[in-house]
């Protein structure tokens, strides 16, 4: 006699199954949250914050449950309606068979497909939580293999659904499912990318330009781009350009953190002008009199401004700052919470794509997403966006591009790329590089594609460099400040080595001399490259560089703003408000910029003053180095060269004046 699972309880075994599942899936990712972000201490501070988190976004926490729920519900009601068919094909083939088909087949049924799933979710997502266990059973060298094995046994899984259900799903039951599956899959191919390429066929370009184009890179160090002659082909896109471009071989930011950097380029200013000295800053420290480039040429030239970027958290540009259009993802705290926290089998699989990006709305073009983050569907939303400004006479366009940030993590194939024995410790940041060097690629093919290249300034950049000690940290390392600075004048196809010593706040007048403004139209720091670029004079520079580092908690010059270390220490520093947007308390603002290393910088000489402050007692150290003989800044030489160390420091003194206070 057959003693068969009934349909009812086979439905409660699927439902819960699924729920086993999601809650397991909660847990891992709530261990690891903890343990990243309270860095194991987990005191009164860490859940009085928690709780004040929790209350504000109460109702999206609410939400975002209630969308879990539903979706491994779904599934669980597929698999169960995919093993009812599938026991009823069988039972039709073999009436008389005394085995409990519905029991079996629901254990091969879910067991396969939930081993398929995690095995997808290591295959494309190296870096998630919930495929941790998986390193110890296979190997990411071979994640090639895995993807397409991955990709085919999933393929298996949806054409044996297709088939029985098909065959003897119900009418309701194969419209929904199958409808459901079909939704997810025109999803993964972005329609509305492809929709507005045919529809941008029929747009009237009434554009005329010139346009200003500026392309930012975040975090890329020059030396590893292969024009520089980096060993491995990181960068063959931005490559390309280079070598038929204006290249400025020697040029640095003032600041190597993102938002002061981009203010100094938008504005032509040093931090201390513009007054933005650190990531996080409330607003209400800037300078109120200094304008950016984008303001001043939306009011007075009338052109039509906009600003792109895939990561907000540490790039605070907003509409004041002169743009008409912005595309960011979600800023806030909903964001830092929720996207770190947000790793998930099903919804890694089948919701990582514009469909989810309504439901899990944290997840749209963001690269903070690091584990999840799809580069692809930012870079055609640019495209988009790029294909509607044919429609202005003119535009300027802001284009930031986030991947090869810290912590270089991403989905494969990127973190394996460049992977070696001699590599190791570069590999997976020479991966985001490539990741960020395909979209760069795609924008550079829409622009010629819609006739908007040739007659555009285009400006490509880093706001900042790289090195294993990350940016914004350490003067003495100069790669941490020294940026990619390349420029395609219009109509311009000639290529040129400057190596004169310039500064990311020499850009903004630059693009004013091009458009034919006058110098003394902006109150700017910086210096217009036009004359060497019509002829580089000859010699050595002597202009100077004044920098700083971003601000440091524990050490002059120290740690970065990572949102956990907010939370391990009871927001010892940092505040949110009411709409959830997280800044630097106001009372350390003072505090901050007096721990700030500060330096001055010529093609040969750099002297740096660090603050040396412990408790109560406080002081400077000033060094002189000669970055001819020794440009790793190891060997003071400050009494060697007495007379260009007074120099220096003179001029350094002169610029802060209160700010160093060296008697």
């Amino acid at each position: 006699m057959n003693k068969d699972i009934t349909n009812k309880r086979l439905l409660v075994f699927s439902i819960a199954l699924y729920l086993i599942l999601l809650f397991t899936e909660i847990y891992i990712n709530l261990f690891s949250y903890i343990a990243n972000y309270s860095k194991g201490k987990l005191g009164v501070t860490f859940f009085s914050t928690v709780r004040e988190i929790l209350d504000q976004l109460k109702f999206d926490i609410a939400a975002y449950i209630l969308s879990l729920l539903i979706i491994y519900l779904i599934f669980a009601l597929v698999n169960y309606k995919f093993v009812m068919s599938l026991a009823q094909a069988i039972s039709k083939s073999k009436p008389n068979n005394s085995i409990p088909i519905k029991g079996v087949l629901f254990i091969c049924v879910n067991v396969f497909f939930i081993l398929i799933l995690y095995f997808l979710n290591y295959a494309f997502y190296p870096n998630s939580n919930i495929t941790d266990f998986a390193n110890f059973l296979l190997k990411q060298e071979h994640y090639r293999t895995h993807h397409i094995l991955a990709v085919v046994l999933m393929t298996l899984y949806l054409l044996a659904l297709l088939v029985v259900f098909l065959k003897y799903a119900s009418k309701k039951s194969k419209i929904l499912t199958l409808g459901f599956f079909a939704v997810i899959f025109v999803s993964i191919l972005h329609p509305s990318y492809h929709l507005n390429s045919i529809f941008s066929l029929f747009r009237n370009s009434m554009n005329s330009g010139p346009n200003v184009i500026i392309i930012g890179l975040d975090s890329l160090n020059p030396h590893h781009t292969g024009y520089f002659g980096y060993a491995y082909d990181t960068t063959p896109n931005l490559d390309k350009f280079l070598e038929e471009n204006i290249v400025f071989k020697d040029c640095y930011t003032p600041l190597a953190r993102t938002t002061p950097s981009w203010f100094s380029i938008l504005s032509g200013q040093y931090p201390p002008t513009h007054g933005v000295r650190y990531n996080l800053m409330k607003r209400k420290f800037h300078n109120p009199r200094s304008e950016t480039i984008t303001n001043y040429l939306n009011k007075h030239r009338e052109y039509f401004t906009v600003h792109l970027t895939d990561e907000t958290r540490f790039c605070n540009l907003q509409e004041e700052d002169g743009f008409e259009f912005m595309k960011h993802p979600l800023t806030g705290i909903k964001d830092f919470l929720l996207g770190d926290f947000h790793d998930y089998s099903l919804p890694n699989i089948f919701f990582n794509n514009p469909l989810g990006f309504r439901i899990f709305d944290f997840l749209n073009i963001n690269r903070a997403v690091y584990h999840l983050y799809k580069h692809n569907y930012f870079s055609n939303d640019v495209a988009s966006i790029v294909s509607t400004l044919v429609t202005k006479e003119k535009f300027f366009l802001a284009v930031h591009y986030c991947a090869p940030h810290w912590p270089y993590e991403a989905p494969n194939p990127y973190p394996n790329l460049f992977m070696d024995e001699k590599n190791y410790k570069f590999a997976s940041y020479d991966g985001t590089l490539r990741m960020a060097d395909e979209q760069f690629g795609h924008l550079l093919e829409t622009l010629k594609k819609r006739r908007l290249y040739e007659n555009s300034i285009i400006i490509v950049l880093s706001d900042h460099g790289e090195t294993l000690h990350g940016h914004g940290t350490n003067l003495k390392d100069s790669e941490q400040n020294h940026i990619l600075l390349a420029m395609k004048l219009p109509q311009g196809k000639k290529h040129l080595e400057i190596e004169e010593l310039v500064r990311s706040i020499d850009i903004a007048p630059t693009i004013l001399a091009v458009l034919g403004e006058r110098a003394e139209s902006m109150d700017m720091d910086g210096v217009s490259l036009l004359p060497l670029i019509k002829g580089p004079t000859a010699g050595g520079s002597n202009k100077t560089v004044i920098l700083e580092t971003g601000f440091s908690v524990d050490v002059p010059g120290g740690i970065g703003l990572a949102f956990q270390d907010m939370i391990s220490e009871g927001i010892s520093f940092y505040e949110f408000d009411k709409k959830g947007f997280i800044t630097v308390k106001e009372e350390l603002h003072r505090e901050l910029i007096n721990r700030k290393q500060r330096a001055i910088q010529t093609s040969e000489w750099k002297l740096v003053v660090e603050p040396q402050i412990r408790m109560d007692q406080s002081g400077k150290t000033i060094t002189l180095y000669s970055l001819i003989e020794d440009p790793e800044c190891t060997t003071d030489v400050s009494d060697v060269y007495p007379k260009i160390y007074a120099q220096l420091l003179e001029e350094l003194t002169s610029y802060y004046q209160e700010e160093l206070n060296i008697k």
